[in-house]
């Protein structure tokens, strides 16, 4: 029989475009046990979402301990059940990685035989493919976020114990999508700050029930996305090492890790290899900060550097080349830096973009990048550089969390970036709040920066006199507005900005504007806490409104509201 080249055609794209499958894995409490080596017979092949009915071997039904999936309780063992491209879904818990603390290593224990603590966590998940990702998801995973918003009431737990390193291992996780699930432990024991408050995580037998880090990457790690994510109480990092290609966060709350949030350094400065980081809708809260379990919303204590504390929101080590989106996601209460990228130091294909995305609260700088992050486009941001706030009393927190909290605007500036020679900076309808002692502190690391573009317009900049930071560079009559450091610039566009209570700015013979911005809520300064009242938007009077220029890559404003093609343009992020 001959077939028809046409309907050969037809046949190979209806064979083409079929569904991918792969198998489909539950977890549930009240599943079954896996068959092992050691039982060739196991209650549940866990490939149902159904409970195990009591009797009977090999059923059809989900495994009763999420740990089952790569730990079949013999020996050394510790491959996944699972293939590349299949799906988990897990339901109930929370559940539990590591020894279980009321056996641990002795008689009686059935996890992770022969491995030790460090081994308690999971191998390397199975990879998927650029066409079908391998999946863990949370059951309801479908349900889990809005378009902007995660429902933490729906997230799956997994909670590390009992000295275990990471409670999900991702290093050398590749096409791997992991979602709605939150990522804790169940103690209250601490790594970084001295005096240890409530008390330091003992490593020695008797272990304490902890966990250091909430994930572990590694630079094999690539096409991973992390969505409806509630990474919080590590004593280490929420998120910890390099990655090796793309890495997506979407919907994402990294927040009360006691040493930082995500921190890009693995301890041993390995670098990223292409790594391209994506952070949307997310939050980076409260880093350098030890939660209060089973308070999950209250630091129990905070600690400076000079304290034995870290603290930045998001840390990288030198040497570091990333290319970086953010867009619609905030940085705050993180002990120091709320965004840190000042070691982006190295490579020649780090583009950097953020977009409407705010900081505020933080311990040192806002928002700050490394001179090969190039070119840097930094458009319809909030940057409140409110750097001594965590020394005063917070709404819901213990009047003790900052006791032995220090090294308040320990940056001296409020929005750090640096150049090399032919780096180009596009800096566009912000609105920055400072009482920071410097407000842009610029560099430029190459003996010249005669070919590097500064492109600065529509940005509202308006800083606060804080007698608190005299002693720390500060001076009466506010904050200062831009320190250069090495050779100069060799193209800086300035135009259509607006700066008040900001020393050095001359706003003569320029077309910016050195009037009061008029915000919604613009408080007097004369306690920390007047801040937190704070509102970008503009009111009717405000000088800003139409006064901007039109820059095409501005296209909307913070809250998505679109930009004037021409007319009416207004400076800041908020457009009336």
């Amino acid at each position: 029989m001959t077939i028809h080249r046409g309907v050969l055609w037809l046949l190979l794209a209806v064979l083409f475009s079929l569904p991918l499958s792969g198998e489909t894995w539950y977890v549930r409490q009240d599943g079954g046990t896996r068959h092992s080596t050691r039982a060739t017979t196991g209650q549940c092949d866990g490939k149902a979402d159904a409970p195990y009915r009591g009797k009977g071997v090999n059923q059809h039904c989900a495994f009763k301990d999420y740990r089952y999936l790569w730990d079949d309780q013999t020996y050394n063992n510790d491959a996944w059940v699972i293939a590349g491209g299949d799906t988990v879904i897990i339901r109930g818990g929370p559940w539990r990685v590591g020894w279980d603390a009321a056996t641990g290593p002795g008689a009686g224990y059935t996890w992770c035989l022969g491995g030790g603590t460090t081994a308690c966590q999971n191998p390397t998940i199975p990879a998927g493919t650029a066409a079908q990702h391998t999946r863990i998801l949370g059951e309801n995973y479908a349900s889990c976020g809005t378009a902007t918003t995660t429902d933490r009431s729906k997230l799956t737990q997994i909670f590390g114990g009992f000295g275990l390193p990471a409670a999900l291992n991702l290093s050398g996780a590749q096409y791997v999508d992991v979602e709605c699930i939150e990522i804790t432990r169940h103690s209250n024991c601490i790594w970084f700050g001295s005096p240890a408050v409530p008390s330091g995580c003992s490593g020695q037998t008797p272990v304490a029930d902890f966990d250091s880090d909430g994930i572990y990457t590694n630079n094999q790690t690539h096409d991973v996305l992390l969505q409806d994510m509630w990474i919080h109480g590590h004593p280490g990092r929420g998120i910890k090492g390099p990655i090796g290609g793309v890495f997506t966060c979407l919907r994402c709350d990294i927040a009360y890790n006691g040493g930082a949030g995500w921190d890009f350094d693995d301890g041993r400065s390995t670098p990223s290899v292409h790594g391209v980081w994506n952070f949307n809708y997310s939050t980076i809260e409260w880093s350098g900060c030890n939660q209060d379990y089973p308070n999950q919303n209250q630091a129990i204590s905070c600690y400076g550097q000079s304290d034995g504390g870290y603290g930045d929101g998001v840390g990288t080590p030198a040497g570091t080349c990333l290319a970086v989106n953010i867009d619609h996601s905030n940085f705050s209460y993180n002990v120091q830096d709320g965004l840190d990228l000042g070691h982006g130091d190295n490579g020649t294909d780090c583009p950097l973009t953020i977009t409407n995305s705010i900081a505020y609260a933080n311990g040192g700088a806002t928002f700050k990048w490394g001179p090969n992050e190039n070119p840097a486009v930094f458009i319809n941001n909030v940057a409140i550089a409110n750097c001594m706030r965590m020394s005063a009393p917070i709404a819901g927190q213990p009047r003790t969390f900052n006791t032995h909290l220090g090294d308040f605007c320990r940056a001296g500036d409020a929005l750090p970036f640096n150049f090399r020679q032919n780096g180009r900076v596009l800096f566009a309808n912000n609105s920055i709040v400072t009482y920071a002692p410097s407000t842009f502190d610029i560099s430029c690391w190459d003996p010249s920066c005669s070919n590097s573009t500064l492109t600065f317009v529509n940005n509202i900049v308006l800083g606060y006199d804080n007698p608190r930071t005299y002693n720390l560079g500060g001076k009466p009559g506010g904050p200062g507005d831009f320190y250069f450091q090495g050779s100069p610039i060799g193209h800086i566009h300035r135009g259509n900005n607006l700066f008040y209570g900001v020393r050095n700015v001359k706003c003569s013979g320029t077309n910016d504007k050195c009037e009061d911005p008029k915000f919604v809520s613009q408080p007097r300064f004369s306690a920390e806490q007047d801040l937190d009242k704070f509102d970008y938007h503009l009111s009717p009077s405000s000088p800003a409104r139409g006064a901007g220029a039109p820059v095409p890559e501005v296209r909307t404003d913070y809250d998505g509201k679109p930009r004037p093609s021409t007319g009416n343009y207004d400076i800041g992020a908020s457009q009336h």
